[in-house]
């Protein structure tokens, strides 16, 4: 084969090859600054967060993950058309500080496709194998799974938490409020609560003293009382020296 030909040929296997090859999926990727994904706001991430799980509720999504602390929702819907069944995934992450926040999006669409298959069995009959059915299994097998990447569609859901973040914000303020109120209540009754306390033991406190008073005093006049009551004690005769005792007189004797 002449180098002409040879060319001729490689030329044509190459243009071939570029016109049926597959294109890799991470050739799709130009990873923007800017893409249907993400939207900005001017809200504090948790009222932003709340306000993606209603707009997601509100349609009918189930919940199958719901982070609070990091502010990440997962949710699914199921959609069903003849022997098609279409599982779409939304997962959705919101991240700032203060008063303003942002939020990312990305839904993944999951079809199934449902298959019935006859089941039979074989029953011998003389020389014959008769085939008697028994039923049907349905089997699913996946049709195509990918990544929604329609602005449109992010556009809408990225409306509607926009609209949804100022009640979300009214609701949480009146809920801080109505916090703040039970909370000022449960201070305050827990400081009457100790007043009370506190009133108790200083009564109990003045009248155990008033009781010891009264004690002593009550002791104090029973020993006086005691005092005034006991006998003075016998005088004894002095003798004094130099001088004879004195000797008591003899009783009469009466006559027989």
């Amino acid at each position: 084969m002449s180098a002409f030909a040879r060319v001729v040929v490689l030329g044509s296997l190459a243009l071939l090859a570029a016109c049926s090859g597959t294109k890799y999926a991470y050739q799709k990727e130009a990873f923007d600054t800017k893409g249907p994904f993400d939207r900005h706001f001017n809200a504090p991430k948790a009222v932003v967060y709340q306000a993606m799980k209603r707009v997601a509720l509100r349609q009918g999504f189930a919940v199958e993950k719901d982070a609070e602390a990091s502010n990440a929702l997962v949710v699914s819907k199921q959609y069903q058309q003849d022997n098609l069944n279409t599982l779409l995934t939304i997962s959705g992450i919101v991240t700032g500080a203060g008063n303003t926040s942002d939020a990312w999006i990305a839904a993944q669409e999951v079809t199934l496709k449902s298959h019935e298959t006859k089941q039979t069995t074989s029953v011998g009959f003389l020389s014959l194998s008769i085939p008697i059915p028994t039923g049907t299994t349905a089997t699913l097998t996946k049709e195509r799974g990918e990544t929604v990447v329609d602005p449109v569609f992010y556009e809408r859901m990225f409306a509607s938490i926009e609209r949804e973040v100022p009640n979300v914000r009214a609701q949480l303020e009146s809920q801080k409020l109505e916090d703040d109120a039970r909370l000022r209540s449960e201070i305050e009754q827990k400081l009457r609560i100790e007043m009370e306390i506190k009133a108790r033991l200083e009564a109990e406190r003045v009248a155990k003293l008033e009781a010891e008073q009264q004690a002593k005093l009550q002791k104090q006049a029973a020993d006086a009382a005691a005092a005034n009551a006991a006998p003075a004690p016998a005088s004894v005769p002095v003798v004094v020296p130099g001088s004879s005792p004195a000797v008591p007189a003899a009783a009469p004797v009466s006559g027989s």
